[in-house]
């Protein structure tokens, strides 16, 4: 604006013209245009900081580790499962009591470091492998079969719930490590094991699929369990009927995000301050509260990860701000690229193109459904189409690649719970 004006000055031949227009600009114009420029400038900020947005406060990462290699005390990531980090201990009694009942029992899990269509291929084939039980008496020759493992998923559809519960919209949890664990289960065994005698080692020989088997793998994330109490006592509400709890969240961290942990009906309503939890109920007393804190990612020089560490997490921007506030589900293929776009995993593909095609048209999946938990009953199950999501790689293939396109069309998928949603690399 100031070149604009200053080039029109130096045009005027009258140089009394322009030495009036001059002072009456420098003097008048310009001020109010540079007072109007900061006004402007600073309604923006107010109305960009003003737009709530707490999607970064419940992000989750998630990575996987060598059992030897966690860190007990760090002061990021924790266990999916408390008891992955113990060491395995076989209940000889119990194993041969449950296979009498079920004919099978689970005795270790494994990983597979490996594409996800050779792993969903290897599942298929439901391949029995030799292996040995190892006691302190005899050597016992076994087979055994791999199935999927449920735990983990059981966890963060435990997540989901309390994501409900608590009044935080949901996005699909980025885990794809878990995807590729499996349970190793005791099938068949030699006669001749007694329950006085204590396993030492079990040995399953995967053969040609051993070049991708993981042991002691510990999947981890962003969450801590933790207990807070109730600042103070319950307060009445003006029902005269519920009470209302205050959790304060000063000493724990007001950066991270926290979830209430709960299967009571007596619990209405939780609602989120910058610095507390409220919680009403029809509970009088007040007690200890069970919580899932999500720890805000902080960078650190030692950290160091064998596996990527990935995550929901989204860029924060001035649109995805307002299109979190308002919650409009907006079906436009602009749309569709800004939402893929906006996750930090996008990093790794690149969308190209989208396409509709019927149902029935035999295709051979690449992806799976990360949501697979969520139970919707307006959803009609049986899809008339598909819809295909094209992209390509941005960086160099890795073994994850087809689980990192899973989550970002699982994420699609609920936006467009009309249509199957696949991926494919292109």
């Amino acid at each position: 604006m100031k070149d604009n004006i200053h080039e029109k000055i130096n045009k005027l031949e009258n140089l009394k013209d322009r030495a009036l227009l001059k002072e009456l600009l420098s003097e008048v114009f310009i001020p109010l245009y540079e007072h109007s420029e900061n006004m402007y400038t600073s309604l923006e900020d107010r109305v960009f900081e003003e737009i709530e947005y707490t999607q970064q406060n419940y992000s989750v990462y998630t990575s996987i580790v060598k059992k030897q290699d966690f860190d007990p005390i760090h002061y990021f990531l924790a266990p999916m499962i408390k008891e992955d980090i113990q060491d395995k201990e076989y209940d000889l009694k119990y194993i041969l009591e449950t296979m009498i009942e079920n004919k099978q029992v689970n005795m270790f899990k494994v990983f597979f470091k490996c594409d996800y269509l050779i792993f969903k291929d290897i599942l298929k084939d439901n391949v029995v492998f030799k292996g040995n039980i190892k006691t302190n008496k005899n050597d016992y020759e076994a087979c055994f079969k791999i199935k999927t493992n449920t735990e983990y998923k059981n966890q963060i559809y435990k997540l989901y719930q309390m994501f409900i519960r608590n009044n935080i919209p949901w996005t699909t949890i980025n885990a794809p490590y878990i995807s590729r664990i499996v349970d190793v289960v005791l099938v068949e065994y030699e006669e001749g094991i007694t329950k006085d005698e204590m396993i030492q080692e079990v040995n399953v020989d995967f053969g040609e699929f051993g070049k991708y088997i993981e042991y002691d793998m510990v999947p981890i994330w962003n969450i801590q369990e933790r207990t807070l109490k109730s600042t103070g006592f319950p307060m009445p509400c003006e029902d005269k009927i519920n009470f209302e709890h205050i959790i304060s969240l000063k000493s724990e961290g007001v950066e991270h995000g926290y979830l209430v942990v709960y299967d009571n009906e007596d619990i209405n309503h939780i609602r989120h301050t910058k610095d507390s939890l409220m919680i009403t109920g029809e509970i009088e007393e007040a007690r200890d509260w069970d919580i899932f804190k999500i720890l805000k990612i902080r960078e650190s020089k030692l950290d160091k990860y064998s596996y990527e560490l990935v995550s929901n997490s989204k860029k924060v921007s001035f649109i995805e701000k307002l299109s979190s506030k308002n919650k409009v589900n907006i079906k436009t293929k602009a749309e569709l690229i800004r939402t893929i776009n906006s996750f930090e995993v996008s990093k790794y593909l690149e969308f190209k193109d989208v396409k509709i095609v019927d149902i029935k048209d035999d295709l051979k999946e690449e992806t799976y459904d990360m949501n697979s938990f969520i139970i919707d009953e307006i959803r009609d199950q049986d899809y008339a189409k598909r819809l295909i999501l094209y992209f390509t790689l941005k960086e160099n293939n890795c073994f994850i690649i087809r689980d990192l396109l899973s989550f970002i069309v699982s994420q699609i998928q609920l936006n467009y719970p009309e249509y199957k949603c696949e991926g494919r690399l292109i």
